[in-house]
């Protein structure tokens, strides 16, 4: 271990942390312990005593009913209790009755005098009581269908296979004594006497009921309550059953055990029983709740059904924010990097389970990261990830698809800080554009603590300036670790509307100068055009977008698809095999959706957006540099993450991907064939040539912005392709236009 705890790179222990109730206090929790041991041990308590622990899942509810057993007098007796352990036990409420007894036992006294050997006497009548009633209920609970198998056999086959069956023989006795009666004869006689069998077990079973709790009582005010001592059944993990278990075990208490001397102490989640008694209860009685529970279908009311079981209600509290950030330091003795447990102090609650699970799920990764030199992982950074995983995996599931959304949201949580005002204040929204899939999130106070956990400056920490495919490693690693859903998660219902940035109403440059000589002449000449308000996409359509459509209309899915799915890890990769038509039903359908005037952009509005008011080259300026955009120069060969080359690779308004990557359809006609020479440029709004929609597939369509597969003179912002509006390749993409208004631009 190093002196500063932190984990040098390549030294890391490899271990992980225990799952087992804390017997030590590290939460705080001696207050209670004090109090809860002392209410129990005082004879000014009165009993029987109920004591309800309530609390969630891994709120610490089994170490602090540890400690309070800890701390309780010597001389008492104690039962603890696991109800989920017995649950494949016919009778749960027997398997906590014999535990009981079992310690009861051992407080009978040992000398050979005759008390001593009347009270074991009595109590092995009890256990022996709870023994016979088994074998007599399994004895009496057969059910066959004799008169079926009386009609199907001979006689002498009927009677050798009843040997094999108990009571059998009763029916085989019958047949050999009645040879003048038929088989179904002997068959009713036998059922006859199986009625009574079972009638008399439950007239024993009534009895005992009747009885036990007599003889218990008497037992313990003989050796318990004698010698100033006290029974304490501890019951644990009480949620962890199936509901009617869970009954079974309170009832067993009320109508057992229930006698002065005996305190009991249950372990639940007060929310889970309640909701679990109401569902046992559905069909039993009359309610005895409010009229809305009638009307749901619920017959008894849970909470009211606890009240009338536990007389002392105890709900765990939160655990004070300093106790939980010396809890989560103490579980490693060295951690990665020593801002590594301020991370989950503030990115996990206060459930101490679910903090050592997270922790866990960390360190395993973190071991696995480092043998993975190639493709280095922050710590810290892994360690947001993980705490986003097991706290809000309806986020992380959003993130793991498109995880440059991790770097807008860090991104728009800081700004939106910085303003002094959520995101609902005008200053902020006029100066932040929060993507639609991060909506459910930003107002999430312990996710903004998350991500801005850190000063922005700090390196290695946070994601602010990562790349898509940097990103991307933190997701492909923490998926090692992901736990199996019963059900899909969610997706929140704008996850997949594209973000669009603003365009301001005005005049730019459109076109080429004339003395641009990596220019066409279908760019020139240069020239004003007008346009009004607009919004469009951030970013080409993408893959994970474009499934939704696909799913939901059955619209043929793009060739490098199978069976409506995108290949793998290229959710946020721009969709292409996309031709015009495809592009533009997906606009329709995506106006549909959203109710809002969705459509592909025409050439001026996706220009302007690209280059600015003043007719940039390039999306970022007017000199060439290949580290801004996947162009054939440096580029992998292939379509890249959208945003991956933000935001240095960004056009003045914000748009990204305006160079390289994918072609762009626009709603534009290039002209008819017959029109090949005489095309008309200045582009003109009013041209209605040029926006016939309704055209055929022999009118060419304009493309803008070039591709992964072009060099640098053609991914300008001015250059201009075209092709036929049912043509797809791997090449080609497209993007929305979002107006409040029918453009004819």
């Amino acid at each position: 271990m190093s002196d500063d705890k932190t984990i040098k790179p390549g030294n890391s222990p490899a271990y992980i942390l225990d799952d087992l109730p804390a017997l030590e206090d590290a939460l705080d929790f001696n207050p209670y312990v004090e109090t809860l041991a002392g209410i129990i041990a005082s004879p000014s308590t009165r009993t029987p005593l109920t004591v309800g622990l309530f609390g969630t899942w891994g709120s610490g509810k089994t170490s602090l009913m540890k400690m309070v057993q800890k701390k309780l007098p010597e001389d008492f007796h104690t039962v603890w209790f696991d109800p989920w352990k017995f649950e494949r036990e016919e009778t749960l409420w027997r398997a906590l009755l014999l535990q009981v007894l079992n310690e009861l036992r051992k407080a009978l006294p040992t000398d050979p005098s005759d008390d001593s050997g009347k009270a074991r006497d009595e109590l092995t009548d009890l256990e022996t009581a709870l023994y016979r009633t088994v074998e007599r209920e399994e004895a009496g609970g057969i059910q066959i269908d004799w008169s079926k198998m009386a009609s199907g056999l001979s006689k002498g086959a009927l009677t050798v296979g009843l040997s094999f069956i108990p009571g059998g023989s009763i029916l085989s006795d019958l047949i050999k004594t009645s040879p003048g009666q038929g088989i179904e004869d002997a068959v009713a006689k036998f059922v006859s006497a199986i009625h009574r069998e079972r009638s008399k077990i439950r007239i024993e079973h009534v009895q005992f009921l009747d009885q036990f709790q007599e003889k218990f009582e008497n037992l313990i005010k003989s050796h318990i309550r004698s010698k100033h001592r006290r029974l304490i059944v501890f019951v644990d993990d009480l949620d962890r059953c199936l509901p009617e278990k869970a009954v079974e075990v309170l009832e067993a208490i009320k109508l057992f055990l229930d006698v002065p001397e005996c305190v009991f102490i249950l372990g639940l989640d007060q929310e889970v029983i309640a909701r679990g008694i109401e569902i046992k209860y559905r069909e039993i009685g009359i309610s005895t709740g409010p009229a809305d529970k009638k009307q749901r279908g619920f017959l008894i009311d849970g909470p009211r059904y606890l009240e009338k079981i536990i007389q002392l209600p105890f709900q765990i509290p939160p655990i004070d924010r300093s106790k939980v950030s010396d809890f989560v330091h103490g579980l490693v003795d060295v951690w990665p990097h020593e801002d590594c447990p301020k991370v989950f102090t503030e990115g996990l609650g206060d459930n101490p389970r679910q903090i050592k699970r997270t922790v866990n799920v960390f360190l395993l990764l973190w071991q696995l990261a480092e043998k993975r030199e190639a493709r280095p992982i922050k710590p810290v950074r892994l360690a947001k990830v993980v705490a986003i995983q097991h706290v809000y995996p309806e986020l992380y599931d959003v993130l793991k698809i498109t995880p440059r959304l991790l770097r807008d949201l860090e991104g728009y949580l800081r700004e939106a800080f910085k303003t002094g005002k959520d995101a609902e204040g005008s200053e902020a929204r006029e100066r932040l554009e929060p993507p639609p899939a991060l909506a459910p999130y930003i107002h999430r106070t312990e996710v903004r603590k998350l991500l801005t956990l850190h000063p922005e400056q700090m390196p290695d920490v946070n994601f602010i300036g990562l790349s898509p495919e940097e990103l991307r490693l933190y997701f492909t690693l923490t998926r090692r670790a992901e736990a199996p859903k019963a059900a899909p998660v969610k997706t929140p219902r704008d996850v997949f509307e594209p973000e669009t940035v603003r365009i301001p109403a005005g005049s730019f440059l459109m076109g080429s100068d004339d003395k641009d000589q990596s220019a066409g002449d279908d760019e020139k000449p240069q020239h004003p055009v007008e346009l009004p308000e607009y919004r469009i996409g951030k970013y080409p359509v993408t893959n994970a977008e474009y499934q939704v459509f696909v799913r939901e209309t059955r619209h043929p899915a793009p060739r490098n698809w199978e069976d409506e799915i995108y290949p793998q890890d290229k959710g946020d990769h721009p969709t292409v095999y996309i031709s015009w038509h495809d592009a533009t039903a997906y606009c329709q359908w995506l106006g549909e959706k959203s109710g809002k005037n969705y459509r592909l952009p025409s050439e001026a509005e996706w220009e302007k957006a690209a280059r600015g008011e003043v007719g940039l080259i390039y999306p970022w300026g007017n000199d060439w540099d290949a580290k801004k955009v996947n162009s054939g120069e440096e580029g992998p060969g292939e379509t890249t993450p959208v945003g991956q080359y933000s935001p240095g690779g960004d056009s003045p308004f914000g748009a990204a991907d305006m160079a390289g990557n994918v072609w762009e359809w626009t709603r534009n006609l290039w002209g008819k064939e017959s029109d090949k020479p005489e095309f008309k440029y200045p582009f003109d709004p009013k041209d209605s040539r040029r926006e016939d929609l309704a055209a055929g597939n022999d009118v060419a369509r304009v493309l803008r912005g070039g591709s992964f597969d072009y060099y640098r003179d053609d991914v300008r912002c001015a250059i201009r392709r075209r092709n036929s509006p049912d043509f797809r390749n791997d090449l080609i993409g497209f993007r929305v236009v979002l107006s409040p208004f029918s453009s004819e631009l």
